[in-house]
């Protein structure tokens, strides 16, 4: 059984993150014309012409992707799917989001950090200079990403506190600019207290996330009460 299988046994929803197709060179996600073409793409779908919020809202989806299949391996296994992206396969979903990464190789879990650093950097460095989003924000969003989906992972396994220390060691271990992932409890739940924002708000029909550091924080602590009960 790949690492990939036994996670997805393990983890409700890493499934579709493993249907494929795999038709897509990862290596494409270092390229700026490719970014570019993807940053268009959702412009037109969310009816926005700023190439720095579309480059923003495209690494929100992307970086948690790339996050979950690399925890959730780790966490699950006690052996990370190297997320490096030469010589791994990609496939984009329906709405040009990126759908999952796969690669033949495993790395130790301790290795991850490195592997995260180097992955994280080339992409951001080449979505930068394809929309024009600060490298810092992306970052912010690339830290977040890492501590939601650590949260998820240690919930399937039924302790959402080994999910967020997992997170902080992680992000502690790596060496690029990332902020410290941030906690809060609220309604006997653990959340994320979000650094980063997507810029949903700003296109179309949209509105704040639940989470978003833009809100009040007595907005935050409501929507946060009320995602607590389900």
């Amino acid at each position: 059984m790949s690492v990939y299988s036994e996670a997805a046994d393990r983890v409700p929803g890493l499934a579709e993150y493993l249907d494929g197709p795999f038709d897509v060179e990862a290596s494409n996600m270092l390229d700026t014309g490719w970014l570019r073409a993807r940053v268009e793409d959702t412009g037109a779908r969310w009816g926005c012409s700023d190439a720095r919020v579309n480059g923003t809202l495209w690494w929100y989806s992307a970086s948690s992707t790339l996050s979950f299949l690399a925890v959730a391996t780790a966490m699950v296994t006690g052996e990370a799917a190297d997320p490096a992206l030469d010589g791994a396969r990609c496939f984009l979903r329906p709405n040009g989001y990126l759908g999952g990464i796969l690669s033949e190789s495993t790395i130790a879990v301790p290795e991850l950090p490195a592997a995260l650093d180097q992955v994280f950097a080339g992409v951001i460095e080449a979505l930068s200079e394809a929309s024009g989003a600060r490298v810092r924000a992306l970052w912010a969003i690339a830290s977040d990403s890492i501590a939601n989906r650590c949260l998820d992972v240690g919930a399937a396994l039924g302790d959402r506190l080994r999910g967020s220390s997992f997170a902080e060691e992680l992000v502690a271990d790596m060496t690029s600019p990332l902020p410290a992932p941030r906690f809060v409890d609220v309604g006997g739940r653990r959340f994320t207290r979000r650094c980063s924002c997507c810029l949903l708000y700003v296109t179309e029909g949209a509105d704040k996330c639940t989470s978003c550091p833009r809100r009040t924080p007595s907005e935050r602590l409501h929507g946060l009460e009320v995602a607590a009960r389900y």
